[in-house]
């Protein structure tokens, strides 16, 4: 079969030698070709039924033609008659399965599927496959520029399939063909980070943002996750240019100031932000984080103590309120507000395992701290962080079969957190283990340092080699 162009180029002769040999209408309206030409005269001016009928009369002409056909399913497309497109592309495929506008078109229409909301998660992922089985024919039997349209689209689909490296390659024609395409350049920085490759996600974001700050956004999201969060601050500056009342936006700026130890302008922007959207508790939130990251604790429990009154359902603002009381050492303010959260939310497990903990640590009504921190498990029985508790609490009170069940359970889940490997090696120790406590000690140092006295942690280690020592 004809190619589609040549197919249209076929039309036009048909016109020309029925005009110069005077054929009749009878004549002319029996040719496909002449049909075919006719059609696209009428769609152009508008007049569709026209079009699809002339259709119709050159695919009953040649019976045989995958082209017409093929033509027949991007005229349905077209008018978003997806169903009949559909059709009339399986029937152009069932004459010749290379027809490149029957694959692209159920490529377009299959893709279209699996975006629709509605569509169920299986059902979409098998959308996707049908879609790059079509497109993926069309890219291969192109010979030079490809339809933007198709290499956006299968790039995008790849995504949805996992497959980054191959978007990147469909992707990267889109751009190399249209340089400024926004959307094709934020989809191959896409593809680009989900291949962990956020360096060129980045450059590919740069070359268009002085032109296009609509990608500013992506871009300070790649630099944050990249850790330039200074840069990430003047890209975030730049977009809200644009969104000046994105509150997106500003919290992620705000965020990757206090990431980058600037406390200062953290807590500013999140006071004029709070300003801005009194309603969204985030802002004084993150305020209090600035002002007590960088040493002003009275303030921050102040903005927090405001908000919580401000919004008293609130229990995320009440739990960052319990974090900061905690640090500032008053145990009695923390533990009273935990109570009132769980007074508001009987089933919050965050707050459950941050009393449990907290009475452990005091060891104090160690019955409750292990029926609170149990309780939670239920909730997240894969939290490392709660098994830890429920490890400690077990240990503060001298069950030490328990303790250790649940501590090496929370080691497994966080190899890397000191605070996890202390209390292990605190448990191992007191089991006569010296070796093992010393290198779950030394765990502790190497690892993300948070909640730890490193200072003591090295004289347990200490004593530990010292027994070890004296036992040979």
């Amino acid at each position: 079969m004809l190619h589609y162009m040549a197919l249209f180029r076929a039309a036009c002769v048909a016109v020309i030698l029925a005009t110069c040999l005077g054929g009749s209408a009878q004549a002319q309206a029996a040719d496909p070709y002449y049909d075919f030409l006719i059609a696209r005269h009428l769609e152009g001016a508008g007049d569709t039924a026209g079009a699809l009928a002339a259709l119709e009369r050159a695919a009953a002409a040649d019976p045989k033609s995958a082209e017409v056909r093929a033509e027949i399913a991007s005229f349905q497309f077209r008018r978003n008659q997806r169903d009949d497109a559909q059709k009339a592309a399986d029937a152009a495929l069932a004459l010749d399965d290379e027809n490149v506008e029957a694959h692209r078109v159920l490529g377009l229409i299959y893709a279209g599927y699996a975006d629709n909301d509605r569509t169920p998660p299986a059902q979409a992922a098998m959308y996707v496959r049908d879609a790059i089985a079509h497109l993926e024919r069309v890219v291969g039997q192109a010979q030079g520029m490809t339809d933007p349209t198709v290499n956006f689209t299968l790039g995008r689909m790849y995504l949805r399939s996992g497959t980054p490296d191959k978007a990147i390659q469909s992707l990267g024609r889109l751009v190399d063909q249209n340089p400024g395409s926004v959307q094709g350049r934020i989809a191959l920085s896409q593809a680009y980070a989900a291949s962990k490759d956020l360096k060129s996600a980045i450059a590919t974001l740069e070359e268009i943002v002085e032109d296009e700050p609509r990608v500013a956004a992506a871009l300070g999201q790649y630099q944050q996750q990249a850790g330039l969060n200074k840069e990430a601050v003047e890209t975030y500056t730049k977009a809200l240019e644009l969104q000046p009342t994105s509150r997106e936006l500003k919290v992620r700026r705000i965020v990757a100031l206090y990431d980058a130890k600037d406390y200062a302008r953290a807590a500013e922007f999140s006071a004029e932000a709070q300003g801005q959207h009194p309603q969204d508790p985030r802002f004084p939130r993150l305020q209090a984080s600035a002002l007590n990251a960088s040493g002003n604790r009275t303030k921050a429990i102040e903005v927090l103590e405001n908000l919580t009154r401000a919004f008293p359902k609130d229990t995320v603002s009440q739990l960052a309120l319990v974090d900061v009381y905690s640090k500032a050492g008053r145990k009695a303010d923390a533990e009273r507000t935990l109570r009132q959260i769980l007074t508001i939310e009987p089933e919050n497990a965050d707050a459950m395992n941050y009393l449990g903990y907290m009475l452990a640590q005091r060891g104090e009504k160690l019955d409750e701290a292990i029926r609170l921190v149990s309780k939670a498990l239920e909730r997240e029985p894969e939290n490392g962080a709660f098994l830890d508790s429920l490890g400690w609490a077990y240990f503060r009170k001298g069950d030490l079969n328990e303790a250790e069940k649940y501590l090496t359970m929370a080691v497994e889940k966080m190899p890397g957190n000191s605070d996890v490997q202390d209390h292990y090696g605190d448990v191992l120790a007191k089991r006569g283990r010296w070796s093992d406590a010393v290198a779950a000690w030394m765990r502790a140092i190497e690892g993300d340092g948070q909640d730890i006295d490193r200072v003591a942690i090295e004289k347990k280690i200490s004593n530990a080699k010292g027994r070890l020592q004296n036992a040979k």
